[in-house]
């Protein structure tokens, strides 16, 4: 009777911890996979690597390893930008040969402006969004370079999925280079881009260069929730919460397509930049962006010659390969948590993370991580051509 009182009291947290330990176990035994992947950022402006650091973590936690066998680590595995101390970095370029390159990922090609480099490296906090080019850029924009060599992996070399997402082709990357990029990913840049901001009011989140010093009161009105969208040639337009949108902000619905490609259904909202771009002929819409639009609003982007809806992923199938562009800042992950040698950690997340207003999370877990996860399996199963 005693021993059988002992075992009661144990049984359950026995099988906690079993229950805890088996998916660590199941990621331990369960075999590497070589996919290598070559990923091109030039907007490290500091050691949080953010702008690719979600993709380094997705590639470890399920396993994908380097053609030499070791995992990938997100403060050197990349190409473009890398802050050193003392106010010095260096640059590294596109390889030449990429024959045993799997996938090309151009996770962001903005690049490095002078004053905020060396603000990041006196201790001050400067963000990435604020857009003075005033004090010049210490680098950045795609070149001809990089999409000589991205050509000649894809066409020559045997790289079977390039990926490329916002900002790829936006300012600085001159038209001449966009112009030669745009055939090889199936999309074309209208020149706009855009970001659902929380608090449209002068001092917040908006860039200074949008709302102004304050010394004219009227160049930004605006103090409530909305939609700022930018051209290239200086146009704005703001589609406020309440008036031209409705609350639900940013939303990535999923296509057809999209749903075959991850398995299931998903509507969640963005709440980062993003870029309005024209898809070729002959490409595949796997997700659209819906900005939950009035009439008001409809009406306001018909004025500017946006339309009302807009893709956020678009597929191409070419001869030698498959692109796939992101029309946002996808791969941007602040985090980088300890779970993912836990099996099925992406899924749990996806069930427990909250699709709501100001989320940074919601839209990483809930649609960019299930989408590269079946890219990913698609390009370590696809034979070169």
């Amino acid at each position: 009777m005693k021993a059988r009182k002992i075992w009661s009291f144990w049984i359950i947290p026995i099988l906690i911890v079993a229950l805890l330990l088996t998916p660590w176990i199941w990621w331990e035994v369960k075999p590497d996979t070589k996919l290598q992947v070559t990923i091109l950022d030039k907007t490290v402006p500091n050691t949080t690597y953010r702008e690719h650091k979600g993709l380094v973590w997705l590639l470890n936690q399920q396993k994908y390893t380097k053609v030499n066998g070791q995992r990938y680590n997100y403060t050197t595995d990349y190409y473009g930008f890398f802050p050193e101390s003392n106010d010095q970095y260096k640059v590294t370029g596109l390889p030449q040969d990429m024959r045993n390159t799997d996938m090309i990922y151009v996770a962001d090609t903005y690049g490095v402006e002078k004053a905020q480099y060396l603000q990041a490296n006196n201790g001050a906090s400067i963000g990435t969004d604020d857009g003075d080019l005033s004090q010049g850029m210490l680098y950045g924009g795609l070149d001809t370079s990089d999409v000589q060599r991205i050509r000649t992996g894809v066409t020559e070399q045997g790289v079977k999925t390039l990926i490329a997402e916002f900002n790829s082709l936006a300012t600085p990357t001159t038209a001449s280079v966009r112009n030669q990029i745009y055939p090889l990913l199936g999309v074309e840049w209208t020149g706009w881009t855009g970001r659902y901001f929380g608090d449209l009011a002068r001092g917040g989140e908006v860039p200074q260069f949008l709302t102004g010093d304050g010394s004219d009161p009227n160049r930004w009105p605006y103090t409530s929730s909305g939609i700022v969208l930018v051209h290239e040639d200086g146009r704005v337009v703001v589609l406020q919460e309440g008036k031209q949108i409705g609350e639900q902000g940013v939303q990535a619905v999923l296509t057809a397509q999209g749903k075959a490609l991850i398995g299931f259904d998903t509507t969640v909202r963005y709440n980062y930049w993003f870029d309005i771009m024209k898809p070729a002929e002959r490409t595949e819409i796997l997700a659209n962006y819906d900005l939950g639009l009035t009439q008001d609003g409809k009406q306001k982007l018909q004025e500017a010659g946006i339309s009302d809806t807009f893709p956020a992923v678009i597929r191409q199938q070419h001869a030698t390969y498959t692109s796939y562009y992101f029309a946002g800042d996808y791969a941007d992950h602040d985090q980088y948590p300890f779970w993912r040698r836990y099996e099925g950690w992406d899924t749990v997340k996806r069930w427990f993370t909250l699709d709501q207003r100001g989320s940074e999370d919601a839209f990483y877990w809930h649609l960019y991580v299930p989408m590269m996860k079946a890219i990913l399996a698609q390009t370590a199963v696809t034979e070169r051509r």
